[in-house]
């Protein structure tokens, strides 16, 4: 460097002039190094380090612990410049607040000069205390940091008085290709929060969580972790039932999770088992836009099967909804199965000739008596000669009965049978349409 130049140009001119012979005076030379200063270079991970000396020479630049070899940093040559940047990996960065460091600058003879005490602190954050925020996200906290600056004052405090903590979430689903975990990186809300929320965004999903801390030291130092695991449900129910009579929906629940392996990275949901004792919530809606309400709540078995017995009382859709809930001090997401309707649909109770066997010129009365009973406009049916139904006559009902009185001519056996529209409950539910059992006419 130009100051190194000058200062060796004007030293020889100087002994020149006093006759002193350059070898003599240069082994008689001390460099006098001091004032070894640290600071943060602007550039992230990077610490620069300066000294000064009376007279240029050759230094090697370490790193000493309390109780550890010093560790060399690098060197500079006669002309080189009073300045060293390194990164901080290499001066050992830590969660332990007293283990300090200094620098150490050492002249070609022999001379030395130290830096101030400094610490490398990054706090390794704890695992995180996990709760269900109203919207379905999970909310991750931490304590505050009680640890105490053994070296309050520091040149270098700046890079550790202010730690940021994000997380890693890893997920089983695309892109992972079946051999690699898909990675999320969540920020906390501000640097120094001990806070954030996990969006619902990745609700009912199982996914792991790693917490990491950030600062000047360190851009991802791994810490504590925690799980949130997940809830596998189904749904199994009758297409249709006929309204008023007892049917049965059925279903299990299952604990779910994530399972990783190190080599090569996969994260795979899996299920760990049945899930017992756990509340299992009934609800249902009485059309595809109208709101679902709670029809009841049952527990699961050990085997972590679930039922629900039922009346029909009309048609409606079901699903079964587990809330969030916390398992073996692990949170978990409940979760909603598929919705299953259930049709409800008109009960005959009765469809049947008055008479079965008339005479020939006797008028048959055609009898119907249905569930639920209202005005519905019933059909009287027949099977014509060539095998298909031929519509009769109609007959609206009273109370879900009547009797349906009509000329017939045809002699012999022939087939009857009674459609009934669909009709609406009184609590307003659908029952749907129906053809009644065959019975028959014999005219003779």
């Amino acid at each position: 460097m130009l100051k190194k130049t000058i200062a060796v140009a004007c030293a020889a001119a100087v002994l020149a002039g006093w006759g002193v012979p350059m070898a003599q005076a240069a082994s008689r030379a001390t460099s006098a190094v001091s004032d070894v200063k640290l600071s943060w270079t602007g550039w992230v991970g990077w610490v620069r380090i300066t000294w000064s000396e009376t007279t240029p020479s050759a230094n090697t630049i370490s790193f000493e612990r309390d109780g550890v070899a010093p560790v060399q940093l690098g060197t500079r040559t006669t002309d080189g410049a009073n300045e060293l940047w390194v990164t901080t990996s290499k001066l050992a960065p830590t969660d332990d607040p007293a283990d300090v460091g200094r620098i150490i600058v050492t002249d070609s003879d022999g001379g030395t000069a130290r830096s101030v005490d400094f610490d490398r602190y990054i706090r390794t954050a704890p695992s995180p205390t996990l709760s269900f925020t109203p919207e379905n996200g999970v909310k991750w906290s931490i304590p505050a940091d009680t640890s105490v600056d053994t070296t309050a004052g520091d040149p270098l405090d700046a890079g550790s008085s202010r730690t940021t903590y994000y997380l890693e979430l890893r997920l089983n689903e695309p892109p992972n290709y079946l051999l690699n975990c898909r990675r999320v990186y969540l920020n906390s809300t501000y640097p120094g929060a001990l806070s954030g929320v996990i969006d619902k965004y990745w609700s009912n999903k199982p996914f792991s969580i790693t917490m990491l801390s950030l600062n000047a030291w360190e851009s991802a130092r791994i810490g504590g972790s925690a799980e949130v695991g997940g809830t596998g449900l189904t749904l199994t129910a009758p297409a249709a039932t006929a309204h008023g009579k007892p049917f049965v929906l059925t279903g299990r629940l299952n604990d779910r999770g994530i399972f990783q392996t190190a080599s090569p990275p996969v994260c795979q949901e899996r299920e760990l088992g049945p899930v017992a004792n756990e509340l299992v919530v009934l609800q249902a809606r009485n059309s595809g836009t109208s709101p679902w309400y709670v029809v009841g709540t049952t527990r699961s078995a050990p085997t972590g099967q679930y039922s629900f017995s039922m009346m029909n009382a009309g048609t409606r859709e079901y699903r079964v909804v587990v809330p969030n809930t916390t398992r073996a001090g692990i949170l978990s997401f409940g979760g909603t199965t598929a919705s299953k309707v259930v049709k409800a649909t008109t009960q005959v109770v009765s469809a049947k000739f008055i008479a079965p066997v008339l005479t020939y010129g006797k008028r048959p009365q055609a009898y119907l008596w249905v569930a639920p009973g209202g005005s519905q406009k019933a059909a009287l049916q027949f099977r014509n000669p060539n095998g298909t139904w031929q519509g009769l006559t109609y007959k609206t009902l009273y109370a879900g009965r009547g009797i349906a009185t009509f000329p017939w001519s045809r002699r012999g056996a022939t087939p009857f049978r009674w459609y009934v529209p669909a009709s609406t409950t009184s609590t307003g539910l659908r029952v749907e349409p129906v053809y009644s059992g065959i019975f028959t006419l014999t005219v003779r």
